[in-house]
């Protein structure tokens, strides 16, 4: 039987102990595939999936990250905040899986008649998923994307998306959407380089944090994930209980 994107995902998390999802771009050094592709091997036993973005496509291209995720062992999100009308994310879609990716992210105020529905229909036929942006971490996000959080998150729910990406800086949203939705797989970014605690997302309500230049930027990312993953710790304790 397939795999879906979801079970993939909870399956490397119960495999490496670990709620990190790695967002890498090609800063510095890691511009270069090889330079990469060492790193990400280097911490595959340290994080539960890596999320890549436009940043990784522009500089690698599309054989680059093809080789990358054939190379590396995932999951792997393409996070390209996917906004345009159905037909044309149906098309993007269709490359971002043909290159190996197990999910993608895509904005929810598209909505989901010709917007979502086309994105979701396709991941479903291939096994896929999909995250749909409710808010983000940045303080601009409050003008206009987050006073309509609860409008997104249920326009997504409604879509079949596979979870919400929402941010660690706002934790009252997280709190909020893991009351209304409490099955639902939930990502967060703002920790760490954005100034929220490692672990204050899963504290609050998310399944797993997204972490990126604290661990890509370091001296020794294999060891920064270390103690990371070792400070989440007690949350992952706290909201998954062992019998």
């Amino acid at each position: 039987m397939l795999k879906d994107f979801t079970s993939k995902l909870w399956e490397k998390a119960r495999k490496t102990a670990s709620r990190i999802i790695l967002a890498f771009d090609p800063i510095g050094e890691y511009r270069k595939l090889e330079k990469a592709t060492d790193l990400l091997h280097s911490l595959s036993d340290e994080v539960a999936g890596v999320k890549l973005g436009l940043p990784s496509l522009l500089i690698y291209g599309p054989k680059g990250l093809e080789k990358l995720l054939q190379e590396v062992e995932g999951p792997f999100i393409c996070d390209l905040k996917m906004a345009d009308i159905g037909y044309i994310n149906r098309m993007v879609a269709e490359e971002v899986f043909d290159l190996g990716f197990e999910a993608l992210i895509a904005h929810a105020f598209v909505g989901i008649k010709e917007g979502l529905e086309e994105v979701v229909g396709l991941a479903r036929e291939r096994g896929k998923g999909v995250l749909a942006v409710c808010a983000m971490s940045h303080r601009g996000a409050e003008e206009y994307l987050n006073k309509h959080y609860l409008e997104l998150m249920e326009a997504s729910r409604l879509a079949g998306v596979d979870g919400f990406i929402l941010p660690a800086t706002f934790p009252e949203l997280l709190g909020e959407a893991r009351k209304r939705y409490p099955g639902i797989l939930i990502l967060s970014p703002g920790v760490g380089a954005q100034g929220s605690p490692f672990g204050s997302a899963l504290k609050a309500g998310a399944d797993f944090e997204i972490v990126g230049r604290s661990i890509v930027l370091s001296s020794s990312p294999r060891e920064r994930a270390e103690e990371i993953r070792e400070e989440m710790k007690v949350w992952i304790k706290e909201r998954w209980p062992k019998p």
